[in-house]
């Protein structure tokens, strides 16, 4: 998965079993907004997207920070 020229996600299928590494046809999963960071999950399944909020949105979001969660489980 990744960006391509025009800013959009695209994902392609590949396979690496046996003796050839085969790549299948990129197909575009949809537009990604402008300046937008991108990673994938080793897995392949998730991504995380950065995105710069847009004109006449807030410019601040607010964040919750959850320390010592893994605590809250075993209750």
């Amino acid at each position: 998965m990744g960006l391509n020229p025009a800013g959009s996600v695209m994902a392609v299928d590949v396979s690496g079993s046996g003796a050839a590494f085969q790549v299948g046809t990129p197909r575009q999963l949809f537009p990604a907004p402008a300046r937008t960071g991108l990673d994938v999950t080793p897995d392949g399944k998730r991504f995380l997207m950065t995105v710069s909020p847009g004109q006449g949105q807030r410019t601040s979001t607010p964040i919750t920070v959850v320390l010592n969660w893994q605590a809250d489980l075993k209750r």
